[in-house]
């Protein structure tokens, strides 16, 4: 069925054969479009592609494929090819942004091997991953931090309005959505989400901070305007807990290899940088 062959045949357009470069004819090969082969390999990497990098799933969809689906399979790869071929002997590859995205994906693809190659080295046991949890376990303590509303406005007495209106009963986040200048957090009706110390300017911070779960704190004035807040909930301090960061701790002792790795490569790379042309890119 050309329909199922052409469906499968999209993920040709991942690979980009070289129109410069004829290959020989190997005892795996399977058509020959020009000077170029497409071989056993060439197939199974396409079907695996469509089946989003799954080589088993890609071994079941060949099997299930007739004759005629699989010669109908290379035919779309052999048209793909036809029009790389005829772009090719246009010169379009030398276009500056066919060229850039040529070498880009390029780039790409071998430092992704690279790292899954690299990867495959990593001791990820559940001793190193533990280990490094321990070592590295303030970095996954919970820190005090509050879920607050607020409505921002320009005056005092504006401020003090709002702040009796919501004491009254009225509906916070209706307030903040029809009068807050914060446009951004207005149309979540003031919600700013978990704030931390450190996120946000001091005199916000004070008053959310020393404003019970479910309260109304301000106003309060800072560099921006005068600010109502309400504090939604609140979450204490704590250590981290392993199980449950483990994913987190997973991610990080990878991306520790991979620094190694790059520090290994910076320091036997030869680097320059042209400052001057750099400082006057964009001006």
């Amino acid at each position: 069925m050309r329909r199922f062959a052409a469906a499968i045949a999209l993920a040709a357009s991942l690979l980009v054969f070289s129109t410069t470069l004829a290959l020989a004819a190997s005892p795996d090969c399977l058509m020959k479009v020009g000077g170029e082969a497409v071989s056993e390999d060439d197939l199974l990497y396409l079907l695996t592609q469509k089946a989003g990098g799954n080589e088993a799933m890609a071994g079941m969809v060949l099997s299930g494929m007739t004759l005629e689906e699989k010669k109908d399979f290379l035919k779309d790869i052999a048209d793909l090819l036809l029009v790389s071929q005829a772009a090719a002997l246009k010169g379009i590859q030398l276009d500056p942004a066919v060229a850039a995205k040529l070498r880009w994906d390029a780039v790409n693809t071998l430092a992704k091997a690279y790292v899954e190659r690299m990867a495959a080295g990593w001791n990820m046991s559940e001793k190193a991953v533990r280990g490094y949890f321990e070592a590295h376990r303030s970095n996954y303590a919970t820190k005090e931090a509050v879920h607050v509303r607020h409505i921002l406005v320009e005056s005092e007495p504006e401020a003090r309005t709002l702040l009796l209106k919501a004491l009254a009963g009225e509906d916070f986040g209706e307030l903040a959505g029809k009068f807050s200048k914060d446009q951004g957090s207005a149309e979540r009706g003031g919600d700013l989400g978990w704030i931390q110390k450190g996120d946000t300017v001091p005199e916000f911070e004070q008053a959310a901070f020393s404003t019970h779960k479910g309260g109304f704190g301000g106003p309060v004035k800072s560099e921006y305007g005068w600010h109502v807040i309400q504090v939604l909930d609140r979450r204490p301090e704590s250590e981290g807990v392993y199980e449950a960061v483990k994913n987190q701790v997973v991610r990080d002792l990878q991306q520790s290899y991979l620094e190694e790795a790059l520090s290994r490569l910076r320091k036997d790379a030869s680097l320059s940088i042209d400052e001057k042309k750099l400082e006057a890119l964009g001006n």
